[in-house]
């Protein structure tokens, strides 16, 4: 969906930019604009409806996340080359449609003004108050358990075998043919929350790192045990600060975080969660240990390297940086940004906070596991990218108009709004090389979703993010109690 970015960049460059001088110059802007893209969405009258959009603030409080500014909304202070392009497309929908599109985000994951907890109150007491609403992997989940939004599929108006929604998302995401969250060019911060490697260009010259990680790339030969090797092998990770501690104020190799181990097993191909010949989840487990076992087996020997890996919420510093502090921001984030970290394994929602940096940096794939694999596999945050859902409050008539609408929005967006988001991130970049744009094509069009990710029945995603080396024993702890709250929503959820 996104790999052509290249050719819907060039459009946009053809897209009019100029400055409106009335209200009549815009809409007639807005129109001719649309006209020129083809756009297939049906055009209904609204009769002046309000659309009220409902999103989770990924990044609230953080300084290492910096930059969103909601899903379809957008902020008009200070905005980006992302906001204006949210701001043409919601011009051109208030227009078209005949209705307003306005929104809130929110944050609080222990009160009850969180996303979840609101559209559990939307639903339980009758009242509508939200139209359309986004927010991780983990917190819908909970609320497809609670059968409190919408099986996608069965909007009719909405066709997610359309180019705008990532057909990644809606095969994996979906259970018995019920897709109840997913994600596509509507949203933006899916793309964020995509997890890769960055690499520092000037630290590898420094360290005389003789390597082509791009080239690594294209031929297939960016594996993990050749990743491990540069890290490894080099004379990268030292004691820069010289005061006889190796630690988060020295230079690194490497830079990562627990859930990553479960992010390298991705990489291989392998998932929490498969599906069978009726589109029903079972835990990957549930058929052969082997090949998971070996796998996190050899990543946790290599994170427990203390003396070329930092790990960012390791105890070693999670003690040392106890919350409020931000663990990941002390150690890891910021040792990139200083310039002495050669590869940090993070999701892409922290390249705008890297602005600082004096070094240039670039973006690689994850690394395959085999070399002999058919592909790259990337994945994204179960707690930081976005997906869309709708919650069960709105009437079947009320709902295939806004079918119609989330569409259009989705549709227009891929035209305007996904090319301003490669723009964006490439001008965050020092160097803004052709290999760049290959590789953000490169790790989008290789996404995978994981049921047992987003659901993590009976904790068992708790077991694949962790440095204890016991792996069996611990899998073996939790696996029946994961079986059996898979086997419980499966029973509760009508999925005939």
């Amino acid at each position: 969906m996104k790999k052509l970015f290249v050719c819907l960049l060039a459009l946009l460059m053809l897209v009019p930019f100029l400055a409106a001088c009335n209200d009549t110059a815009d809409e007639s802007s807005q129109n001719e604009e649309s006209k020129g893209l083809d756009l297939t969405t049906p055009v209904i009258d609204f009769g002046g409806k309000e659309i009220n959009v409902l999103c989770h603030h990924f990044g609230a409080g953080s300084n290492s996340i910096l930059g969103y500014t909601g899903e379809i909304i957008f902020s008009e202070e200070n905005p980006s080359a992302v906001d204006e392009a949210k701001k043409r497309v919601l011009d051109y929908i208030e227009t078209t449609y005949n209705c307003t599109v306005s929104g809130e985000m929110v944050h609080d994951a222990t009160t009850a003004t969180n996303v979840p907890q609101l559209v559990k109150n939307q639903v339980t007491s009758g009242l509508h108050t939200y139209d359309i609403c986004f927010d991780s992997l983990g917190r819908a989940s909970t609320l497809a358990l609670e059968d409190m939004i919408v099986d996608l599929n069965s909007v009719s108006t909405i066709d997610l075998s359309k180019p705008w929604w990532d057909k990644n998302a809606v095969e994996d995401l979906s259970i018995a043919g019920k897709v109840f969250f997913t994600c596509g060019d509507i949203n933006t911060y899916d793309d964020q929350g995509t997890w890769c490697i960055l690499f520092n260009k000037s630290l590898k010259d420094r360290r005389n790192v003789n390597e082509d990680f791009y080239q690594l790339v294209k031929e297939d030969k960016w594996t993990y045990d050749k990743f491990v090797e540069i890290c490894t092998d080099y004379d990268i990770t030292y004691d820069s600060s010289a005061d006889g501690v190796l630690d988060e104020k020295d230079t690194w190799a490497f830079g990562t975080e627990t859930y990553n181990i479960y992010v390298h097993l991705v990489s291989a191909g392998l998932k929490v969660a498969e599906k069978d010949e009726n589109d029903l989840p079972y835990l990957t487990l549930s058929k052969g240990t082997d090949e998971t076992y070996s796998i996190l087996g050899k990543v946790l020997e290599f994170y427990n390297n203390e003396s070329v890996v930092m790990v960012a919420n390791s105890p070693k510093y999670e003690s040392k940086f106890p919350a409020p502090k931000n663990v990941w921001e002390e150690t890891v984030h910021k040792s990139f940004v200083e310039g002495r970290e050669l590869f940090y394994m993070c999701g892409l929602i922290n390249v705008a906070s890297f602005r600082p940096m004096q070094d240039e940096f670039g973006i690689l794939p994850m690394p395959k596991y085999y070399e002999h694999q058919d592909r790259y596999y990337h994945t994204v945050s179960k707690d930081n990218a976005s997906v869309m859902f709708l919650p069960v409050t709105h009437s079947e008539q009320d709902l295939e108009a806004l079918g119609t609408l989330i569409s259009a929005i989705a549709e227009y967006s891929m035209h305007v709004v996904t090319p301003a988001y490669y723009d964006i991130q490439l001008k965050y970049r020092d160097s803004r090389d052709d290999e760049s744009g290959e590789m953000l094509d490169l790790i989008f069009d290789s996404r995978t979703f994981d049921l047992g990710c987003a659901y993590g029945w009976g904790g068992i995603m708790g077991q694949y993010m962790q440095l204890n080396t016991n792996v069996a024993s611990r899998f073996e702890s939790v696996i029946t109690a994961a079986e059996t709250a898979l086997q419980d929503m499966l029973d509760t959820i009508d999925f005939e």
